[in-house]
């Protein structure tokens, strides 16, 4: 084999190995994503769930603060 050939082998060789190693790498970064994205869905929905109570809240005031300003046009 002339040196480029050779060369190219050995580089083939590391990125595979290089691959095989991140990809066990990966399986434990991945559990460990899934767990905080999980984590970071269930702080949204609680936020989620907390701002339509809030906008449920506001609806409520506009409309009693509609029905005093009525009121207060007949008197």
């Amino acid at each position: 084999m002339n040196q480029s050939m050779k060369t190219l082998l050995k580089l083939t060789i590391a990125g595979a190995s290089l691959g095989i190693l991140a990809g066990c790498a990966t399986q434990a970064s991945t559990e460990d994503l899934q767990a905080q994205i999980d984590a970071a869905m269930d702080e949204a929905s609680r936020a989620t769930a907390t701002a339509e109570g809030a906008q449920r809240t506001a609806d409520d005031n506009a409309e009693k603060i509609d029905r005093m300003f009525e009121r207060s046009m007949y008197k």
